[in-house]
């Protein structure tokens, strides 16, 4: 390869590059349905032709972009089980685990933010596959959720949503939601602080 030839060849992956992060922007700010080749090719000041020499849809951006920005994700979330880890003679998880996911998770701002941002059935195909693969980190962290069936897929759910709703909400209330979140999973209602047992609950309010 000539010294002409690397240059192109690395002109052409930042303009990919380039492209990917143009639309991340947008269809997080728009929702994916709302995005059109022409609009990223406006953002970035090219031609569509341009953009299409590198992507022929918005849907093989989003994919792209995913593809991404999930090996990313999977990669430091890696390090962050790793620490998460019970202990070699079986001791149990360090206290406020979820909590723990949860932060990494608001850590991932854009790639949780893009995986809320629409998308057709393939891509929440793709969204299902994510959550999936994070109850089964979670099955490995707390092996005891696996007594109940649904429980490992319901938990990622809660993490998930309200990971979202307080990038998007309420990122002033994080840290209280972060232990509100993680007292809840681990003891249900009844491991909320100040909780009351259902007979000292009054029956009539007023």
């Amino acid at each position: 390869m000539t010294a002409v030839e690397h240059r192109k060849r690395l002109a052409a992956a930042d303009r990919r590059q380039q492209i990917l992060d143009a639309s991340a922007g947008l269809f997080v700010a728009r929702g994916f349905e709302a995005v059109s080749m022409a609009d990223i090719a406006q953002v970035l000041q090219v031609s569509r032709p341009t953009v299409y020499s590198y992507f022929t849809s918005p849907e093989a951006v989003l994919d792209s972009l995913m593809t991404e920005r999930l090996h990313l994700l999977w990669t430091r979330l890696e390090v962050q089980i790793v620490a998460l880890m019970p202990g070699r003679s079986g001791t149990p998880p360090p206290p406020q685990m979820y909590a723990a996911l949860f932060h990494f998770l608001l850590g991932e701002r854009q790639t949780l933010e893009l995986l809320h941002c629409g998308g057709g059935p393939a891509f929440q195909a793709r969204r299902l596959a994510f959550l999936g693969e994070l109850a089964r980190r979670l099955e490995v962290l707390r092996p005891s959720i696996l007594r109940f069936p649904h429980l490992p897929m319901l938990l990622t759910h809660l993490l998930d949503s309200v990971a979202f709703s307080a990038v998007r909400l309420s990122p002033e209330h994080a840290e209280e939601l972060a232990q509100t979140l993680d007292a809840f999973m681990r003891g249900g209602v009844a491991g909320l602080p100040g909780h009351e047992s259902p007979e000292e609950i009054p029956t009539e309010i007023g």
